[in-house]
């Protein structure tokens, strides 16, 4: 009996035991329970929260989950996307077959990544998407997982870049084919001075190919001692805008000993130094005949001082630019002004373009937009054209027409540029395209598309330097246009700080520039030119906190017509 009691007691005390292993066991068991809600519910946070668009596809790709940034960039609600076919999501059926067949070889993939697709919102709306997926499996089957990321920036810059290198190779190409028809040397060098650019005639006067000369510095070309003038030279270019030199050397090769004078200008980037264009003047038979003239003014000096005085007023003439130096100088900064506009309009374009709109009026805008990229070109070719006639008397037949009409198409041609760095007023209104060209008569006898570059000249310079000003609303330009006396005055006034004073008195002068980035100076000269060609006159001032730019020009009082 006692053995039987004994036993019932020993098993209590191993039931007890039992009773108090099962117990830690289920508080464990409620525990990792809890523990596992919350990482499910820390999974689900984080999948909801991700800045990338996940959706989960079974293995029939029909879509069984998303997390909310797929929702916020498809605009499809979870409860309306769920069980639909990811199909859907493509803009076209043969492109998401293409992506099944091609790229996920019929479903047999583990991981897939890097892959890009136009894919389709809610809002029918498409864009560029980045697709990462990758298979995986739980205790209710097979699925895929696919992260969305929205590259249309991506796509659209590389697009922009692409096209941009098209136009600058172009653009490259042009200035090689200017420079290969001036018969003088001409080379460009870059910030760190190697040649990256030249003419034939450069090459020619090396004994070279352009192939053996571009990206290649003075010292690869020229002997040591000869390199080091050239470099020290170069070296001063950081600080002059300008310089002109000459230097006696032994040709290459033929070792004829011969004068250079050599003339280079600065090009500015961003105010940071980049580079600078040269020319190589061969004044050995000038030096000559200099020489030789002096020896004989010291023989004979009442005899031939007329002559002398006549050969030195020759020779301050030629120690200047040559023409063909000047137009090809002048081509090189007309091209860059046009160019900046044209880039603008081309980026906007671009930017509508890759919104893919269906037909509507932002359509419209966008091939009104190409029109006027088609004009900046065209304004281009006309601009070289009148570098050819620079020092000529112009022959373009003059037009009676509106003054004010020509200014608001001036300022129309502009408008995609200067609406995103000033609001201009004219005549106290603000400037838009709907502005009626009859608002104002002031009838005039000039050469139409001459006078219409002076005003894109003269707005191009307000607008390059209004850019400088950090707040758009602190920018003004005004433009005004009234009847003094017989004459039309066209006043435009901006507050960008005024022209310096100390090259103000030469402000129409070639080569005279206010600008540290860009441009030589040729632009008001060729606006004077232009505006005297039309029996007008130009002048220039500072007012207040800004420059006046006031063209005056005669009232016609009836009709020209060409000879």
């Amino acid at each position: 009996m006692k053995d039987l009691l004994a036993k019932i007691k020993d098993l209590e005390q191993e039931i007890d035991v039992l009773k108090s292993q099962n117990r830690r066991i289920l508080e464990c068991a409620i525990a990792e329970k809890k523990e596992l809600e919350q990482l499910a519910k820390k999974a689900k946070l984080y999948f909801n929260n991700s800045d990338l668009a996940y959706v989960v596809l079974d293995t029939h790709q029909h879509i069984v989950d998303v997390n909310e940034t797929f929702s916020s960039l498809f605009g499809y609600s979870s409860e309306e996307i769920v069980g639909l076919h990811v199909s859907k999501l493509f803009t076209t059926s043969r492109r998401y077959e293409k992506w099944w067949k091609e790229h996920l070889s019929d479903g047999a993939f583990e991981h897939v990544s890097n892959l890009e697709y136009r894919l389709r919102k809610k809002s029918r709306h498409t864009f560029w998407a980045e697709l990462f997926g990758k298979k995986f499996e739980d205790d209710e089957g097979s699925f895929s997982i696919w992260s969305v990321r929205d590259i249309s920036l991506r796509v659209k810059s590389r697009n922009t870049i692409a096209k941009l290198n098209l136009k600058y190779q172009k653009q490259l190409r042009d200035i090689e084919a200017i420079l290969d028809i001036i018969p003088v040397p001409v080379f460009i060098k870059d910030r760190y001075f190697r040649y990256i650019g030249c003419s034939r005639a450069f090459c020619n006067f090396l004994n070279l190919t352009k192939e053996q000369i571009l990206g290649k510095t003075a010292f690869d070309l020229f002997p040591l001692e000869l390199a080091n003038i050239y470099h020290a030279k170069d070296l001063e270019m950081h600080e002059s805008s300008f310089q002109i030199y000459k230097i006696t050397i032994d040709k290459h090769r033929n070792q004829q000993e011969i004068t250079l004078e050599i003339q280079k200008k600065r090009m500015m980037r961003n105010g940071v130094f980049d580079g600078f264009v040269g020319v190589f003047i061969d004044m050995t038979e000038a030096e000559k005949q200099e020489n030789y003239l002096q020896s004989r003014i010291r023989e004979e000096l009442d005899k031939n001082l007329k002559i002398q005085e006549i050969y030195q007023e020759e020779m301050v003439r030629n120690a200047k630019f040559s023409a063909i130096g000047q137009m090809a100088a002048g081509i090189t900064h007309e091209i860059n002004t046009p160019l900046t506009y044209v880039k603008g309009n081309f980026e906007m374009l671009v930017e509508d373009i890759i919104a893919v709109l269906p037909d509507s009026a932002r359509k419209n805008l966008m091939l009104k937009d190409s029109k006027s990229i088609q004009d900046g070109i065209e304004r281009i070719e006309s601009i070289i054209e009148t570098m050819r006639e620079a020092s000529q008397k112009s022959r373009e037949q003059k037009e009676y027409v509106n003054l004010y009409e020509l200014l608001l198409s001036s300022l129309a041609l502009s408008y995609n540029r200067s609406k995103q760095i000033v609001a201009i007023h004219i005549n106290d209104k603000t400037f838009d395209l709907s502005l009626s060209k009859q608002e104002y008569t002031f009838m005039c006898c000039v050469q139409k598309q001459r006078i219409e570059q002076v005003w894109v000249i003269i707005l191009n310079n307000a607008l390059d330097e209004l850019i400088k000003l950090e707040s758009f609303e602190k920018r003004s330009l005004i433009v005004k246009i009234f009847k003094e006396n017989d004459t039309v005055v066209v006043q435009f006034k901006d507050n960008a700080g005024g022209i310096d004073e100390k090259i103000l008195p030469r402000i129409f002068e070639p080569f005279e520039s206010t600008k540290e980035s860009s441009g030589i100076g040729i632009g008001l000269n060729i606006a004077q030119q232009i505006v005297t060609q039309n029996s007008g006159e130009i002048s220039a001032y500072n007012e207040h906190d800004g420059a006046v730019f006031e063209v005056r020009l005669p009232l016609a009082k009836e009709p020209c017509y060409a000879l």
